[in-house]
């Protein structure tokens, strides 16, 4: 027996609710995109009806993986994809040379500055939220995540400028091939507007 509460969706019961930037809760999905940083192409990207990001890090990092052949030199993620789990993954990742993971590990305030970073060595029983932390807080950490609103922010705010925010088809799976139809028209824009500006 369903509880009073209980709500169901039956336009499409794959959608869940979510809360929105306006504040108010929509039956929604989520996308995910990597993002080249030059270009703003997407790289790699998904549409899912799980409301937390903090469980989409690794597929991600896989799909870029798998998409590109090779891993990017370096990540910058938001506060949502942070976890424990997720940072000693991404440890393990960056143990084999060659990319690197900046992930904030707290939400800040918008024109909040970010502390200074501690002078000397990291303990040995840093946590890896606190290794993290203090990362972000160095120069180069500083300079790799202040980019982040402007590489990843913008490819969503023009999806939903030239398309719109919403997705027309029901169901999970073909909701993300919509979405993933946007993503490449996305591409293909992107890839045009370079090449006439390069001829």
């Amino acid at each position: 027996m369903p509880k009073p509460t209980a709500q169901r969706n039956f336009t499409d019961p794959d959608a869940r609710i979510m809360k929105t930037a306006d504040g108010s809760y929509h039956y929604c999905y989520t996308g995910q995109a990597v993002v080249d940083e030059e270009q703003q192409v997407i790289v790699a990207t998904e549409l899912n009806n799980t409301a937390v990001d903090v469980q989409q890090l690794v597929p991600m990092v896989q799909n870029t993986r798998d998409t590109l052949g090779a891993m990017p030199s370096k990540w910058s993620a938001d506060a949502g994809y942070c976890s424990a789990s997720n940072l000693e993954h991404v440890r393990d990742l960056e143990a084999g040379g060659g990319t690197e993971f900046f992930i904030s590990t707290r939400r800040m305030k918008h024109g909040r500055p970010v502390p200074e970073a501690p002078r000397g060595r990291i303990p040995a029983d840093a946590t890896p939220t606190e290794r993290m932390a203090r990362k972000l807080k160095t120069k180069k950490g500083k300079a790799v995540y202040a980019r982040r609103k402007a590489i990843v922010e913008p490819v969503f705010g023009q999806i939903n400028t030239r398309q719109g925010k919403h997705v027309l088809l029901r169901g999970l799976e073909k909701a993300a091939g919509e979405w993933k139809l946007m993503a490449g028209c996305h591409n293909l824009l992107k890839l045009f507007s370079y090449r006439t500006a390069t001829a």
